[in-house]
């Protein structure tokens, strides 16, 4: 017995215009569900200045030839994270879970260059304030926003004109984020 299989074409959530991000191929658009696809931002909003942002998108729902997507998270290319960091100055990273104001948890992962080096005090304190400066946006938006905030650059912007208080930034990146699982309620 022969199984045919067809083409599916992958569509990019309302969050980035419902673009098609991709085609697959499957024999059963059951087995589709589940799956994750990786795309670049150039080929999403056609923005050549994040080219280097790679969005990444899980199948929830099939109708007819159309795979329909929502966001799971970012990641930036590691040239990108390799040229931002330089000698004779001090990477600093942050990793944190927030919660956006309709209750989506999410892990953000954030690094920042000082322009030069500096002992651990101040190190610990620009990352206090970036930490602080992402949990309250995170607070003040919901989901959407908050995820066009840290793809667009905005939300660097924010974080730098905070820390700059403290002591001058370089480069800032929102490197990487990922939606959390939600929690299961246990039974009692």
């Amino acid at each position: 017995m022969v199984l045919k299989k067809k083409w599916y074409e992958i569509v990019a959530p309302k969050l980035f215009g419902e673009k098609r991000v991709g085609e697959t191929l499957s024999v059963d658009p059951s087995s589709l569900i589940g799956r994750k696809i990786e795309a670049s931002m150039l080929e999403i909003s056609d923005n050549y200045q994040r080219f280097y942002v790679k969005a990444q998108f899980q199948i929830v729902s099939v109708e007819g030839d159309r795979a329909f997507t929502k966001f799971v998270g970012h990641d930036i290319m590691r040239e990108r994270l390799y040229r931002m960091v330089q000698r004779y100055g001090r990477r600093v990273d942050c990793i944190q879970d927030v919660a956006t104001k309709d209750g989506v948890r999410m892990r953000v992962k954030t690094v920042f260059m000082l322009i030069k080096r500096v002992g651990t005090s101040v190190k610990n304190s620009c990352r206090e304030h970036a930490l602080g400066v992402v949990e309250k946006v995170a607070k003040e938006t919901n989901f959407e926003d908050f995820v066009k905030m840290a793809i667009s650059g905005e939300l660097q912007n924010i974080i730098r004109e905070d820390v700059t208080k403290i002591y001058p930034v370089g480069g800032i990146e929102v490197r990487k984020t990922e939606v959390l699982p939600e929690k299961k309620a246990v039974a009692a």
